[in-house]
């Protein structure tokens, strides 16, 4: 039955049944749980407004509620005590926070959808899977939304059309709901559901509360950043126009008026780094460009850092220069005037939007889209206006000083101690790492040095390796992140630009050192190719699918044949760019990059699972002591929290430190994760 509480004095179809408020709520709560959706006159929460909320209980009845007409606080008690079911929550809970009304016991259907295929390309690339409600209905239930009324709802106001589409919205969730859960069930991750569910509001309202930007502090930082880049351009150009190979790109202006000083004409290298001709260069040079597009899973060529970083030794000078620009090219574009255009006119503050489930590993993300409300109201073009990626901010303090807390409040930076190291000490249950954590200093960098250059090192305590021999802790970094990312000795000799035969013998080291690191490798490796998954946290029962797994094992499979070998190496003799050469090269490429996965995948993304167990208790507590829209959760950055807070709260900071670690531990068995708070009145870290 389709009911609609309205104050409106006109006629609806006969398919529509106007009930009363108190009549709507006796419907509401005769049932423990409620499908729920809003419409709205858009997508920004602070420059829209709600038209209606809507609720569903399956085979009983369909609510709809005019917003515009009947006070939303009614449904306040509703909204907050029973179970609500929605799918992408965290856009209506925006709305709800504007008017105080607070639900935390959700369940959202995207969310449990994408957590459901971590690891999946998103919808678009090759094997993608597709999230929005009409997705995730024609999948599960095989049943056909038609959303074509959606883009209407601004100018139609609220017709009996509309009516009937938002109805529609709250009719699958449930039956949604129930597939997943047996999914859930099935592939033993309900506590991953539940923590993630329980993380919605949260995230909702990181969103909602926004970050302070102070504009001037800003502005300076961008005519710096303009600085740097003109400066690394010349510096770049400079040794290119100077470069006995590249000759071919150097240009003069001839293009003289009668005011010129012809004396003072110099040539200049006329590539734009930014375009496709910048390849021109470094093919010139000797390097190799080709790589596998991730979109298409063709070779395309590319000139992204890590395909260039591992060419060390054919022109160094180059690549430092180029990657000099690059890092100057990016802050200037992506760190400046869109931030600006960013603040919301309304709240005063920078908002932006962060994917709960961001990556494979089950990492939040951030910005990527267009604000184009926020673009229309500032007469922007809606380019100049996205949103804007705060975990990736440059961690110097000219950037993060410009990020402030409001008059009267605080800002407090929170992050964990070497979470992922830590992470992987326990999740390895690797004994020197334990050891060192445990009962030394704690210098993994420094620990990590004394394994792969024990004779240099031989007498040497850890604990003064930083002090005596800082350049062997310093390059042993290369050797540890690639390990510890399930790199060879290529990707170390890449990196470092030694030999293979050395960084061989550097790889051994390290594997001889922990050797509970190497044989976690060998048991992920196995596993993952076994089970086409990789288990991220064995307590929430998060899994990374390896997508195409079956493909790979069908493969797998082929090459066991008689006799396969022998005509792949005849083919490939004959022709190396045959369709069965590439493949066997893609699915060694596809194996190596799974066997990586099952290495690090564990640490990243049990680290943001607890990251996200501290943002569940926090704005738990924040509701519940009142403190909504008081203390506010800003930003949350890989292993930290950022959070504005009353001046007077001065015990603030030493809770947070308290229950980030009590998270930490309910993950972290072996040894404990310390978390330490920096306060100021700006982003400190």
């Amino acid at each position: 039955m389709l009911y609609l509480v309205t104050n409106q004095q006109r006629l609806f179809d006969n398919d529509i049944h106007c009930i009363s408020i108190n009549d709507s709520l006796d419907l509401l709560n005769s049932v423990t749980q409620l499908q729920f959706d809003t419409e709205t006159t858009g997508k920004n929460p602070h420059l829209n407004k709600i038209l209606c909320i809507q609720f569903g209980s399956k085979d009983k009845f369909q609510i709809v509620v005019d917003t515009t007409t009947i006070d939303i606080h009614k449904y306040k008690l509703v909204l907050e005590n029973k179970n609500i079911i929605g799918h992408n929550l965290k856009f209506d809970l925006q709305f709800l926070y504007n008017h105080g009304i607070i639900p935390r016991k959700v369940y959202d259907t995207m969310i449990v959808e994408q957590l459901l295929y971590l690891g999946y390309p998103s919808k678009g690339n090759i094997g993608g899977i597709g999230y929005s409600l009409a997705d995730v209905a024609q999948r599960r239930l095989g049943i056909y939304l038609d959303k074509s009324v959606r883009g209407e709802i601004i100018w139609r106001g609220l017709d009996d059309r509309v009516i009937r589409y938002a109805a529609n919205d709250v009719v699958v969730l449930e039956d949604i709901l129930e597939s997943q859960w047996k999914d859930c069930t099935d592939r033993q991750c309900t506590i991953g559901a539940q923590l993630e569910n329980k993380v919605v509001p949260a995230m909702a309202y990181l969103e909602w509360c926004g970050i302070k930007l102070d504009e001037d502090k800003w502005k300076e930082k961008m005519l710096h950043d303009k600085k740097r880049l003109e400066e690394a351009l010349d510096n770049l150009n400079n040794y290119c126009l100077n470069h006995p190979k590249l000759q071919k790109f150097k240009k003069i202006n001839n293009q003289l008026d009668l005011f010129s000083d012809n004396t003072n004409i110099k040539p200049y290298f006329a590539i734009d780094w930014q375009k496709n001709e910048a390849k021109q260069v470094f093919k010139l040079l000797g390097f190799n460009i080709n790589t596998v597009s991730k979109t298409t899973g063709k070779e395309a060529e590319s000139l992204l850092e890590k395909n260039l970083a591992s060419q060390k030794g054919i022109d160094d000078e180059l690549l430092k220069l180029y990657f000099n620009y690059q890092e100057a090219y990016k802050v200037t574009t992506s760190f400046g005037q869109g931030f600006i255009n960013a603040i919301n006119p309304i709240t005063g503050r920078l908002h932006t939007q962060f994917k709960q489930l961001g990556a494979a590993s089950g990492r939040m993300s951030c910005g990527g889209n267009k604000d184009e409300e926020l673009a229309r109201l500032k007469h922007l073009n809606p380019k100049d206006c996205p949103m804007p990626n705060i975990q990736q901010l440059p961690a110097n303090e000219e950037t993060r000083e410009a990020f402030i807390s409001e008059p009267g409040n605080l800002f407090v930076s929170c992050d964990y101690s070497a979470l992922e190291s830590r992470l992987g000490a326990d999740i390895y249950q690797e004994p020197a790492m334990l050891e060192e954590f445990l009962h030394g200093s704690g210098d993994m960098h420094s620990l990590c040095a004394k394994m792969v250059f024990h004779e240099e090192l031989k007498d040497v305590a850890v604990k003064d390796i930083k002090k005596v021999r800082p350049d062997l802790r310093k390059l042993v970094k290369s050797v540890e992140f690639a390990k510890q990312f399930g790199g060879s000795e290529h990707a170390i000799a890449g990196t470092l630009g030694c030999s293979i035969e050395e960084a061989s013998k550097f790889s051994q080291a390290y594997d001889t050192g922990f050797k509970g690191v190497t044989k976690f490798k060998q048991f992920g490796a196995k596993e993952v190719k076994e089970k086409g998954y990789v288990l991220i946290c064995k307590y929430t029962g998060h899994k990374m699918y390896w997508w195409d797994w079956k493909e790979w094992k069908d493969f797998q499979d082929k090459t066991k044949a008689d006799g396969y070998w022998d005509e792949y190496r005849r083919i490939k003799n004959n022709n190396p760019e045959d369709s069965r050469v590439i493949e066997v090269k893609r699915k060694f490429k596809a194996s190596s990059k799974w066997e990586r996965m099952a290495l690090n995948g564990p640490t990243q993304g049990t680290g943001v699972i607890i990251l996200k167990d501290s943002m569940i208790a926090l704005f738990n507590w924040i509701v519940d002591n009142n403190y909504f829209n008081k203390i506010k959760l800003c930003a949350a950055v890989h292993d930290e929290l950022c959070i504005e807070f009353p001046e007077e709260l001065t015990t603030f900071p030493k809770f947070l430190e308290n229950l980030m670690q009590q998270s930490a531990a309910k993950y972290c068995k072996s040894l404990p994760i310390p978390a330490e708070a920096s306060v100021g009145n700006y982003w400190i870290h």
